[in-house]
Parts: C-alpha cells; structure tokens; sequence
C-alpha cells in the first residue's frame, strides 16, 4: 500500500514538473508583453503632456499676438 502511494506521489511530482516547465515560457512571454505594455503606456501619456503643455505655450503666444495685431491693451 505504501509503495503504490508513493509511486502516485512521484507520478505526480513528474506530471507537476513537467507541467510546470511547459508553462513557465508562457507566464514569461506574458509577463514580457505586460512589461513592455506598461512601457507604451508610459511613452503615450508623456507625449499627450507634451503635446498639450506645447499647445497651452503656443496658445498664450497667439493671443498676445492677437492683441498685438489688433492693438488690444
């Protein structure tokens, strides 16, 4: 009885193992893609803060542009 359990047991261990190496490429690919999805993110917001900080900069510029031109105190 203790040696047909402990066969299990190992059986199991090997299924587990295997298992276990089959997936861990896929839960690092994952973790990869998840990574570099953080990384774009990151690139996307900072261009939309530049983007929006150079319009509020070029915005202030044409009103006093405007102002100038039409020759408004």
């Amino acid at each position: 009885m203790d040696a047909t359990l402990r066969e299990e047991i190992k059986a199991l261990k090997e299924t587990v193992d295997r298992n276990h190496d089959s997936t861990q490429l896929a839960l690092e690919d994952w973790k990869r893609i998840k990574t570099l999805g953080v990384g774009i993110s990151g690139i996307i917001a900072l261009a939309g803060l530049t983007a929006g900080a150079t319009i509020t900069w070029a915005s202030d510029g044409a009103v006093a542009w405007l102002r100038y031109w039409l020759k408004i105190n």
